[in-house]
């Protein structure tokens, strides 16, 4: 039987538009610990026969959530199989300026088998985060060579390479 929080916090996830001014992340946040955990945890994909939309929203709402158990569910996430998570994971360590995941974004751009589509959220993830560490890793994926890294010569990356001005 599902709890309150779980009852609410799935409710809000599964909801196909916001009005305008709602955030359901600092909604989820007012109702406590009990709800951010719910919503770390459909995140995650622990709650079996949700929709992967409703999973997909849990990972995007955690950006608005200031809470250590988000920022550490968004870590885990940004190197999810599935693009589609690890694309608003990304999103959302951008947006928590999330240093904790600088390293693994770094070890991802070096992968020559990352997608463009994921790589390009790779950087715009690092460029605002930031922090020392990011720009370093930006440094080092601008100096390689795009025949060892495909995604590397893609044109959208260019363009946001160039707009980091490194």
């Amino acid at each position: 039987m599902p709890n309150q929080d779980e009852i609410r916090v799935l409710n809000l996830l599964s909801v196909v538009d916001y009005g305008p001014g709602t955030d359901p992340g600092k909604l989820i946040q007012s109702w406590g610990n009990g709800a951010v955990t719910v919503a770390c945890e459909t995140a995650l994909g622990s709650y079996p026969g949700l929709s992967p939309k409703v999973r997909t929203n849990a990972v995007a709402v955690l950006e608005t959530i200031d809470h250590p158990q988000a920022r550490e569910t968004v870590a885990m996430l940004v190197k999810d199989p599935n693009s589609d998570v690890s694309i608003r994971a990304l999103r959302a360590a951008a947006g928590q300026k999330n240093t904790a995941v600088v390293g693994d974004l770094a070890t991802m751009l070096q992968s020559p088998s990352l997608s463009p589509l994921v790589a390009v959220e790779v950087v715009k993830a690092l460029i605002n985060i930031g922090s020392t560490q990011a720009k370093k890793a930006l440094q080092t994926y601008k100096e390689a060579n795009a025949n060892q890294l495909p995604h590397r010569g893609n044109a959208l990356i260019a363009s946001y390479m160039e707009k980091a001005q490194l």
